[in-house]
């Protein structure tokens, strides 16, 4: 896997693996199955070890929701935030969280449509034996987005009550993030971008599927994906900062603040091309680059603190979403750039935990001088670099 020395990254997966092949979400903290980082780390190492993506779409499918129950977020069809197969484990998690229960808990807004993305990715290569299971959680999470996810045109979330369950429910989750000011519903504007792929592709999904092609399922699907993409400007984007909203509420209020988040578009496709340039531009700014990496926030918004958990850190899955996206909608030259100080971190650092800080004054962080303590290994972290090692460009 060219010059750089693997071992280590690859010992990282080893000791995050599972008994049923899926990946932890990071250690010491996170030793559960979670939706969005067990897809995204499975999304990244499809050519390490395509065992990893089977693992997890099957673990994930086992725990799909089955009924609703608004105290723990579930709804058919719907996968999984948090499920801690290790009492021990669970136990230990519950002291920072007294509200976490046994069963898994539902509060991720956009584990379903990354599920849709990887089972999408799996689907047509898979054992033929377990086809006929994948296809049904496929098409069980595809109605979950129809039916009860899309309000109007975007995939949003109900925040939970307050010491019952997560606030924010994207990957910005922590307590004191900005989203947290916001009104529910909320729509945040990387899941619309998941959510538009995992429609755009399902079509060709379900009718290489011949024992369980609805028509009328495709023609909602359809539906939903062309609303998303012809609202999606008018709804998010903010004329006098020239970029998009992190995120807009049930009131309509937009969060104004300049972040990561609309980097995630880019994979999707959804973003003219005018857009997209805006997006790249914009990342690329002295504000929100670094030598290492791309800022959670600008360091021009009152509320950046570099020390902090999603406030200014720099997240290496955050990272390598942004970097597949300017890899595959042609960006070459901004995909190397974004490579090499993700690769330089990984170097400075020697090692790639959970997250990472970086001073105004452009000097990488010790971990032990962040907020929370970043877990290490953590799988997506680990995954990033192994996919960005893999992927020249």
């Amino acid at each position: 896997m060219n010059e750089y020395n693997t071992e280590n990254l690859q010992t990282e997966i080893m000791e995050l693996r599972s008994d049923n092949g899926y990946l932890y979400a990071g250690l010491p903290k996170f030793k559960a199955l979670f939706g969005r980082d067990s897809i995204i780390s499975a999304l990244q190492l499809l050519s390490y070890d395509p065992g990893i993506a089977v693992s997890t779409i099957r673990a994930l499918a086992a725990l799909q929701g089955k009924k609703i129950e608004k105290s723990s977020g579930e709804f058919p069809g719907k996968i999984i935030h948090e499920y801690y197969d290790s009492e021990p484990a669970f136990l230990q998690r519950k002291k920072a969280i007294p509200w976490l229960t046994r069963d898994p808990s539902y509060f991720s807004v956009d584990s379903t449509p990354l599920f849709l993305i990887l089972s999408a990715k799996v689907i047509p290569v898979c054992d033929p034996k377990e086809k006929g299971e994948f296809i049904r959680s496929y098409i069980s999470a595809i109605k979950f987005i129809i039916d009860y996810g899309i309000s109007d045109t975007f995939l949003g979330y109900e925040k939970a009550v307050i010491g019952g369950g997560i606030q924010s429910q994207s990957w910005r989750d922590g307590i004191g993030d900005i989203l947290d000011r916001l009104k529910s519903p909320v729509y945040t504007i990387g899941v619309q971008g998941y959510v538009y792929e995992a429609l755009s592709e399902a079509e060709s999904i379900l009718r290489n599927s011949p024992d369980y092609i609805d028509e009328e399922l495709i023609q909602k699907v359809r539906e939903a994906s062309f609303r998303i993409r012809e609202n999606i400007v008018e709804n998010f984007w903010i004329e006098d900062t020239s970029y998009f909203a992190l995120a807009t509420d049930g009131d309509g209020v937009a969060e104004r603040s300049i972040t990561s988040d609309p980097g995630h578009l880019l994979l999707s496709g959804i973003l003219s091309r005018k857009y997209e340039e805006a997006v790249v531009e914009r990342l690329f700014e002295t504000d929100m680059i670094t030598d290492f990496g791309i800022r959670s926030l600008s360091t021009l918004n009152q509320g950046f603190d570099e020390k902090a958990y999603q406030r200014g850190s720099i997240w290496p899955q955050d990272n390598w979403l942004i970097a597949m996206g300017l890899k595959e909608r042609g960006y070459s030259a901004r995909y190397k750039d974004l490579r090499g100080r993700l690769l330089y971190a990984y170097e400075k650092l020697g090692k790639m935990p959970e997250y990472f800080g970086v001073k105004k004054n452009g000097a990488i962080m010790e971990m032990s001088e962040l907020r929370i303590r970043p877990c290490y290994p953590q799988a997506w972290s680990t995954g990033a670099i192994l996919s960005l090692i893999e992927n020249t460009g």
